[in-house]
């Protein structure tokens, strides 16, 4: 039986990784500039939330930032009768704590609901499906899960420069995204995506030092300014390259492709 020359098995791997660049790039850039959008995250790192905001928590008791935060402190703004990516982050974030190589006992969470007609039972029946989750050596108490009226929230949506807006039928537009913060309340680092547990660990660790550090799609919202127009343009000009991109591989493929069959 007569062996396949190298390129050929080779050529399928190659294109499938140009394209998954590719993708990937478009993808990016797409998300940058989703960011001019009304809705969206533009990072503080460096900031401080307003620990004087006060909250309800699950048990309908009043509690203050400056209360829960005494360490380093996962922040995730969602609102609790989310039917779609709200449910995900928490889970996803359950899923992060259970492999977390963070000793329990030297963090908090804290899920903040940014709909100001949701209520302690609201936050209750939450924490009790997430927390369910957990191992059952994980104290569900630093897990906490917050209600408020809109003055509160919006003083800490504004702090992490999330931003949000009503959709009508009880439902919101939102972006996705966590906050690291430190015990003083100084905005760390942001996690977006999937909440995998190597990104959580990282961004606690980076908490308990208390630098500021900034995300990778901090640095592609960088390429992207305030002009609707020229960003356009600049997304144009990317799609184009990774199109020549793809291109100007394939014809090096092919050209190897023939030099192995000569």
């Amino acid at each position: 039986m007569a062996r396949r020359p190298v390129c050929q098995l080779f050529l399928p791997l190659l294109i499938f990784c140009l394209l998954d660049y590719a993708v990937g790039t478009v993808h990016a850039t797409t998300e940058a500039v989703v960011d001019e959008q009304p809705t969206g995250v533009v990072e503080k790192g460096g900031d401080f939330l307003p620990l004087e905001a006060v909250f309800k928590n699950e048990h309908g008791q009043k509690v203050s930032l400056k209360q829960l935060i005494d360490k380093p402190t996962l922040l995730l703004p969602v609102y609790y009768t989310c039917p779609r990516i709200c449910s995900f982050d928490m889970a996803n974030l359950a899923l992060a704590l259970q492999q977390t190589k963070i000793a329990h006992d030297s963090f908090n969470i804290i899920s903040l609901s940014f709909n100001d007609q949701e209520t302690a039972a609201d936050a209750a029946k939450a924490k009790k499906n997430y927390t369910n989750m957990l191992q059952d050596t994980f104290a569900t108490d630093s897990w906490s899960f917050l209600t408020g009226d809109l003055h509160n929230i919006q003083l800490v949506t504004k702090s992490i420069g999330y931003t949000f807006k009503p959709a009508g039928a009880g439902l919101f537009l939102h972006p996705s995204a966590m906050v690291a913060i430190g015990r003083d309340g100084k905005i760390i680092k942001y996690i977006y995506g999937s909440f995998l547990s190597g990104d959580v660990d990282l961004a606690l660790s980076e908490a308990k030092k208390g630098t500021p550090a900034t995300s990778i799609r901090r640095f592609l919202a960088y390429c992207l300014n305030g002009d609707p127009a020229r960003n356009r343009l600049i997304f144009r000009i990317m799609k184009i390259s990774v199109l020549l991109l793809v291109g100007i591989g394939g014809f090096f493929l092919v050209r190897l492709l023939r030099k192995d069959r000569r």
